[in-house]
């Protein structure tokens, strides 16, 4: 279960209450662009996005794996005679997790090819193998696509974010999907992490409606970048008591950075 860290993100993603991503804004100079604030969001009224409320909640797995890839880099990177220890830690700190920037890269190139195999568009053949799997399932499935990358805002709760995929299946039974890579390894199962039911929940409810909730296939399609391939789909059973819990965590956002962005909007 996820309890509150210390350790809270510096800055987020942010979205207008159009649904218009606002991460980041111009420098002063007009010289360039620099990460949203969160006194940029009180200022211009935006919405957190969903994973930017998920950040309160610490995540064990996650942390664990942090710990041990900066001891990994401690090995990888030892301290010379002529650096200090601050200098050190913080090549330390670039060289445990240089491979996350480089798996995110990976990650959006696949989500971005992925995006134009839907639209039935070329994309890099060299992302294929990746790609025509997640296809083969799709097909094979039988769910009929209703929105892709859809922008959602929920002014009732607060927040807002980017669905991958809302789709219905049979006679009338709705859902949702999310894309993830995931590095894996042979024979072993893989799962979704803690709060991913969350972030689906909190996009299910803003699209489909409070109310049916309770009726949502939610899945994660999580697809291997080490096993090119290998696609798993991780079903969540029932999200309803991920949305409740989604609804608490808003509300403890929104105390925690002691900003309203409902309170903004109904002012204006």
């Amino acid at each position: 279960m996820a309890v509150l860290t210390k350790n809270q993100i510096k800055a987020g993603h942010w979205y207008g209450a159009d649904g218009t991503p606002m991460h980041r804004l111009p420098t002063a100079d007009g010289g360039g662009e620099r990460v949203t604030t969160i006194r940029d969001a009180k200022r211009l009224g935006l919405y957190p996005s969903v994973t930017s409320i998920l950040g309160i909640l610490a995540k064990p797995g996650l942390e664990n794996w942090k710990l041990n890839q900066m001891a990994l880099a401690t090995l990888r990177a030892p301290k010379t005679e002529a650096e200090s220890t601050a200098y050190w830690c913080n090549r330390v700190r670039d060289a445990a997790f240089e491979q996350v920037d480089e798996a995110a890269d990976l990650g959006t190139m696949i989500h971005g090819a992925l995006e134009l195999a839907m639209d039935g568009k070329p994309f890099d053949p060299s992302l294929a193998v990746y790609v025509d799997p997640v296809m083969a399932w799709k097909e094979k499935s039988g769910i009929s696509i209703v929105e892709r990358e859809l922008r959602l805002v929920n002014r009732e709760h607060g927040f807002a974010g980017t669905a991958d995929v809302f789709f219905r299946y049979g006679a009338n039974g709705i859902g949702i999907l999310d894309y993830k890579t995931r590095k894996t390894e042979p024979g072993k199962p893989v799962g979704a992490y803690e709060n991913q039911a969350m972030q689906l929940a909190a996009y299910a409810a803003t699209h489909w409606g409070e109310a049916e909730v309770g009726r949502v296939l939610a899945a994660n399609v999580f697809i291997s970048t080490t096993e090119p391939g290998r696609v798993e789909v991780v079903k969540h059973p029932s999200i309803e008591r991920d949305w409740q819990a989604f609804k608490m965590t808003a509300a403890l956002w929104r105390y925690i950075k002691g900003y309203d962005p409902r309170t903004v909007q109904n002012a204006a």
